[in-house]
């Protein structure tokens, strides 16, 4: 199972530690914490937080979870901007970093998108995720052994997902591992039908 490529976690988690935890007010629950606000609400409630302002770490926060509604209704670049303003806020917030090296790398600024994910990976070295995205960059980009070796990293923080399988498969036949290639996307296949589709919206193909 995938963990995702746009980590959610920052804003959730952030919040329950930042000074938004002592407010009540709807905005702030719909922009951090309600999982039944629908994206609309959650990018009007992400709105309101950062024209309050006030925090510049609250604000961060707000920006990136907008950011990421942004993202899942496909307007990346409003979504890179987001991210943009939440590092400009908080420069080592790892989360957005990460974040933005994927929305770059969705629209094809793989050269951006590699130095965000080159970040992310000095500062999130035990997070799985960070190494799949930078990975998948590699894996465009033809740097196949890159690609494995993050794949590689990727599969031992995370032995369960299936993207990391897959990714790491195809890294592998372009490699000429024919052997190894075809057994890893074997197991991205089977563990999750759907991730051959993911990929070629990526760019990807086995074949």
């Amino acid at each position: 199972m995938s963990r995702g490529h746009i980590l959610w976690i920052a804003a959730v988690g952030a919040f329950l530690c930042s000074p938004l935890a002592a407010q009540t007010d709807q905005n702030a629950r719909w922009c951090h914490g309600d999982d039944n606000a629908t994206s609309e609400q959650k990018i009007a409630g992400c709105s309101a937080v950062i024209k309050r302002g006030g925090d510049d770490e609250a604000v961060a926060y707000a920006y990136n979870a907008r950011g990421g509604q942004y993202y899942y209704k496909g307007l990346h670049k409003r979504a890179i901007k987001d991210y943009g303003q939440a590092i400009r806020l908080k420069p080592n917030y790892a989360h957005a970093i990460n974040n933005r090296c994927w929305a770059h790398a969705v629209v094809g600024r793989l050269n951006d998108a590699l130095k965000d994910c080159n970040k992310a990976v000095q500062l999130q070295p035990q997070v799985g995720n960070t190494f799949e995205n930078r990975a998948l960059i590699y894996l465009r980009l033809g740097q196949l052994k890159l690609a494995i070796a993050d794949y590689d990293t990727a599969l031992k923080l995370d032995p369960e997902s299936a993207d990391d399988f897959y990714g790491r498969g195809i890294a592998k036949l372009k490699s000429g591992d024919k052997v190894g290639g075809k057994a890893d996307i074997k197991m991205g296949k089977t563990m999750k039908p759907s991730v051959v589709e993911e990929f070629v919206r990526y760019g990807i193909r086995a074949h």
